[in-house]
């Protein structure tokens, strides 16, 4: 007759005991001294070289007479400080300096009106 368990229920289990399996390795694995040694030994390693090679494109900027990271980054924080102060500045001037009171009460006028001749007056 008809099987009532879940086809699922199989796969489920399956995929359980495989991350069983693999969790025991891994601790088994990573969870030692030797690893924890390595894993010590390649991180210094690594910032070694990021350190040396830090300073090797530091040397290579100097000989061509470019600026360094270290530079650009003093020259940022210099700006922003220069920048700072002309806010200040402005401010200040601000409150100093009344501001303008804008344009006249009307346009001005762009177009002269038509000359009048002189025998023709408006009569009243």
């Amino acid at each position: 007759m008809a099987n009532d368990a879940d086809p699922m229920d199989a796969i489920r289990k399956a995929i359980g005991d495989l991350e069983t399996r693999f969790d025991d390795m891994a601790k088994a694995v990573f969870g030692t001294d030797a690893f924890a040694r390595a894993t010590g030994t390649a991180t210094e390693i690594g910032v070694k070289a990021q350190k040396q090679m830090a300073d090797q494109m530091s040397r290579n900027l100097e000989f061509f007479n470019m600026p360094s990271r270290e530079d650009v980054t003093a020259i940022g924080e210099r700006l922003m400080t220069i920048d700072e102060r002309l806010i200040r500045i402005e401010a200040a001037i601000e409150k100093l300096v009344p501001p303008d009171p804008g344009p006249a009460t009307g346009p001005k006028r762009t177009r002269k009106p038509p000359a009048r001749k002189a025998g023709s007056a408006k009569p009243k």
